[in-house]
């Protein structure tokens, strides 16, 4: 793709991708080593209730099937469970979206590698917590998992590298509410730490993109503000395609508004923008 700014002064210095990506290899490069410096490795394993697991029904004789009564998470918790951990297992996804796009090379590859590495632990542990707790249903989980894998994922803004990298600063914050809200309004304390944990990456990866984002707009200013102004138009999260998406989400949305308009309305002061995100 070739994208011309009117502050360019001739059609050969079109902003491409490939100029773009090139420009903005060193900045990558420092928010790379930023992020390693602040980033703490963590081990899924230690945030699962495992001596609350026992074998299902199966291929044990001793198997209990799932009932609803065993789940310490209320509803509106196993739903959004559910959908963020179905929105993290598309991963392979979209490492290929953002390798294909960003480079499997220098510091764009080293940090969509690293990226995917540490987005890889979440689908870990939210599933190994579902799991061992019996949360939620194991066969339609993984009913659910298929039909969502199987078809795939191809994101709204992969024709434009600028559109992506605006894309991705907008929907890793949107995933960071959306595990926090989850694990607050979940009803279990175990799976509250956990999705602090992993809205805690979350937060360091909008934080790596936003910063590429400003220094995006430094470089091509009028591009820049086209493409956040398409993303936040069109913005719909990576799970829509999940087989009922939309009804999930409305649930989640007018649960977790319901609870804001609560927390603000009992207090004295005014409810910052941001208290209330989180």
């Amino acid at each position: 793709m070739t994208i011309t700014s009117p502050h360019l002064s001739s059609p050969s210095s079109a902003w491409t991708d490939a100029r773009l990506l090139y420009a903005l290899e060193e900045v990558v490069e420092t928010e790379l080593n930023r992020h390693l410096g602040v980033a703490k490795d963590w081990m899924p394993h230690e945030y699962v209730p495992w001596s609350d697991g026992r074998n299902f029904p199966g291929l044990f004789e001793d198997g209990e099937a799932w009932d609803k009564e065993q789940s310490k998470v209320t509803e509106i918790g196993r739903i959004a469970l559910v959908v963020n951990l179905l929105t993290e297992d598309n991963l392979p996804s979209y490492h290929h979206e953002i390798a294909s796009l960003f480079g499997r090379d220098g510091a764009w590859g080293t940090w969509v590698h690293r990226w995917t590495a540490e987005e890889g632990r979440h689908g870990i542990v939210m599933r190994d917590y579902l799991l061992a707790s019996r949360a939620v249903d194991p066969d339609k989980l993984e009913a659910f998992r298929m039909a969502h894998m199987s078809e795939g994922f191809e994101s709204d803004n992969r024709h434009s590298m600028l559109h992506s990298v605006a894309y991705v600063a907008f929907q890793e914050l949107a995933t960071r509410i959306s595990h926090r809200n989850t694990g607050h309004q979940s009803g279990d304390p175990v799976c509250d730490r956990m999705l602090a944990r992993i809205a805690t990456d979350e937060n360091l990866h909008m934080v790596f993109y936003r910063n590429l984002l400003k220094a995006a707009f430094e470089l091509a200013p009028d591009l820049t503000m086209q493409a956040v102004r398409d993303v936040v138009v069109n913005f719909r999260m990576p799970g829509h395609g999940m087989p009922g998406f939309e009804r999930f989400a409305a649930q989640m949305a007018i649960r977790w508004r319901s609870v804001r308009s609560t927390t603000c309305a009992s207090t004295t002061t005014t409810c910052s923008s941001r208290s209330c995100a989180t």
